[in-house]
């Protein structure tokens, strides 16, 4: 079992350390270590008085190794901050990650946490009283912090007993701060937040948008919110509010999350299987079925009072019109959500059995209802179990935001690109699409207009010969790839179905990098070319051919890469918005410009990123780069006060008209808000 460890320093905390201690060390030789006498050691054990706070730092030092054997590190660490029972903690760990650091404050979740994972780390109490130097620099910083103040149940609660709720509530409410606290002091790259839907109508919306604020303007982190219903991944409703953060402009983008199909599973999946099937799971002891009897233990049956009292209580609010009552269902159904008063009467969720009264569920299978492995091990009793439950988070849902987290998160190092890739034995094939094939496919799905996904497509052809495809199937393809487009999507368009889970994977690693990939693909298609004896693979336009004869070697090969790369740029730019200026509607192409919203030299992950780009012409363009305007949140040109006050004819007749309209948007790669609101904090020169 992993030990648990905190720094609180009530009499419970100190018990802790003391036998944790003594597991190693008699009392006399704890006492020579220590520097006091056995019968101090003996009074501490017994409670009776409490050792200073030297001793008790002497004593966490005895008990956690000062170098533990930690697993091996991942793709990035993280800590988990008002973790309960490490619900968040399960999901990132299945992704690659690596937890250093754990806050929980509850003695029964905190003894939960510590039998299920491993003691490499200590596992704090109040995180109001650690202060944020003093926690390990991580990458991902997790927080479920405390939902009750904002939830409506929660609210409702504290309402009925005069209590104060939201940011009010001096106990619960303000612990956000610490989360921010914690993150300006050591700014991860990136974070994860969750809690109720109700959080975003709490207080007539003012709570969330001191939440936002507070992520974006006072730490400069670009956030992305999502209410998710876990009746996608669970059987159960329950409507959370996920908030993902980065510290840097990322293509993060919670279209691409898949939600399993609503209600699909049932509940029939989580409950105690009477047919012979349910698995023995020895750490659970019999408590909660018996497989002799193939049957649910008895105790979790209603008794006759409490059912009969349930029933009548239900009746007589139906006959006023309101909606309280029970909820009983069968393996068919889905459930209400599991809340914290659950194990007061199980009234949210009872079991409908044959001949007898329902029962509740048992705490095993609260734990599947929430999405924890068979494996959870539940140390404390069904009472303490309902509640560490109703508070966890939904382990699936979280498992896929964090692997939409998870490209953005994987640590790259810079190496210099090569002078050309080898094409894999299988990259010319009819049979399954391979991953290169795929990565071909998509790299030309990027430069060319929705309208153009067709087989007589010249470039569409040329691609289906070098890897031995029928032009069909190529565009087939593509509109696969526009099924998984959200800008197409939103529009009503909705491209081919049946996307492969490759198409995805592509998909996102190409969000996630896209220079190293279209560098890859651009070698790649270069070296079929020459395999087919055909011209080179990239034809520059006169602009980007321009200089190169002035350059040889090694500096004429980084220079052509650069081209490439902004050749690509150009492409995927000005095929998103066919062409036009998307603020005057030019559509000479010599004279369009494929703008960088945040600047090129600034953000080297998002340089080839098509939403950081904007189609401009070459005078608006050069405005933009100089900020002299810029382009709202809701997509709006703004004028700067400098060019307003120009009294200038040409200006006035250029420039002002475009105050507050709306720019023309892309039907692909829209404009990411996070980069146009770091255009204006950074480039625009009215602050």
């Amino acid at each position: 079992m992993a030990r648990v460890l905190h720094t609180a320093t009530s009499q419970d905390a100190v018990s802790m350390y003391v036998k944790a201690a003594r597991e190693r060390h008699s009392q006399t030789e704890l006492a020579e270590i220590l520097g006091v006498d056995t019968r101090t050691v003996r009074r501490w054990e017994a409670g009776e008085c409490e050792p200073p706070l030297s001793v008790i730092r002497g004593l966490k030092q005895l008990v956690l190794p000062l170098h533990p054997e930690l697993p091996e590190r991942g793709e990035f660490t993280f800590i988990d901050l008002f973790a309960g029972i490490g619900g968040i903690r399960t999901a990132f760990e299945e992704i690659g990650g690596c937890c250093i650091y754990t806050s929980e404050w509850d003695k029964f979740a905190q003894k939960t946490y510590g039998v299920n994972f491993p003691a490499t780390h200590t596992l704090d109490g109040d995180i109001t009283k650690v202060l944020a130097r003093d926690i390990p620099d991580h990458d991902v910083l997790l927080a479920g912090f405390p939902c009750q103040p904002f939830s409506i149940a929660g609210v409702s609660k504290k309402k009925s007993l005069g209590r104060k709720h939201g940011f009010e509530d001096e106990t619960q409410g303000t612990l956000f701060f610490d989360v921010a606290r914690i993150i300006k002091e050591k700014q991860p790259r990136a974070f994860l937040l969750e809690n109720v839907k109700n959080l975003i109508s709490h207080d007539k919306g003012r709570t969330f948008d001191v939440i936002k604020r507070t992520l974006t303007e006072e730490l400069g982190y670009h956030i992305h919110c999502k209410v998710i219903d876990a009746a996608h991944f669970v059987p159960q409703h329950r409507e959370r509010i996920l908030i993902v953060g980065f510290r840097d402009p990322v293509g993060f983008d919670w279209a691409a999350l898949q939600l399993p199909e609503k209600g699909a599973i049932k509940l029939a999946h989580i409950l105690h299987k009477t047919d012979g099937t349910e698995p023995v799971l020895s750490w659970d002891e019999g408590r909660y079925f018996d497989h002799a009897r193939k049957k649910v233990i008895s105790k979790y049956t209603l008794s006759d009072h409490l059912w009969n009292y349930l029933q009548n209580y239900a009746a007589k609010h139906r006959a006023k019109g309101n909606g309280f009552g029970f909820g009983l269902v069968t393996g068919k159904d889905i459930s209400r959500t599991l809340s914290a008063r659950y194990h007061k009467d199980g009234s949210e969720i009872l079991i409908k059995q044959v001949r007898k009264n329902p029962r509740r569920l048992t705490p095993r299978e609260c734990a599947r209802l929430m999405g924890f492995p068979d494996t959870f091990k539940i140390p404390v009793s069904d009472t303490q179990a309902y509640t560490l439950f109703s508070n966890a988070a939904i382990v699936p849902m979280i498992e896929a935001t964090a692997k939409l987290m998870a490209l953005l998160l994987q640590k790259r190092e810079a190496t210099p690109m090569p002078a050309f890739v080898k094409v894999p034995k299988n990259m010319v094939s009819s049979g399954l699409w391979t991953k290169e094939q795929l990565k071909l496919a998509f790299h030309l799905y990027c430069q060319l207009p929705f309208g153009k996904l067709h087989s007589r497509n010249p470039e569409i052809i040329e691609l289906a010969k070098l890897i031995g495809r029928t032009s069909g199937a190529v565009a087939m393809k593509l509109v696969n790839f526009a099924s998984l487009d959200p800008s197409i999507t939103s529009t009503g368009r909705k491209g081919l179905g049946n996307a492969s889970a490759l198409d995805r994977e592509v998909w996102d690693e190409f969000h996630a990098d896209w220079e190293s990939l279209a560098i890859e693909c651009a070698l790649l298609t270069q070296q079929l070319r020459a395999q087919h004896k055909q011209p080179d693979a990239v034809v520059l336009d006169e602009s980007e051919q321009e200089g190169l004869d002035d350059f040889t070697g090694e500096t004429r090969q980084i220079v052509t890469t650069q081209r490439i790369k902004q050749h690509f740029f150009r492409r995927a730019i000005l095929s998103s918005y066919h062409s036009r200026c998307c603020m005057s509607g030019l559509s000479e192409p010599r004279l369009l410009v494929a703008s960088h919203i945040v600047p090129w030299s600034a953000d080297r992950a998002n340089r080839l990123n098509p939403s950081n780009g904007l189609c401009l012409s070459a005078i608006h363009d050069k405005a933009f780069d100089r900020g002299l305007i810029t382009v709202s949140e809701d997509f709006k040109i703004l004028v700067s006060e400098e060019l307003v006050r120009r009294d200038e004819p040409f200006v006035k007749k250029l420039f002002l008209p475009l105050r507050k309209k709306r720019i023309e948007l892309p039907e692909r790669f829209v404009p990411d808000i996070a980069f146009l609101a770091r255009h204006r904090k950074e480039v625009f020169v009215d602050k």
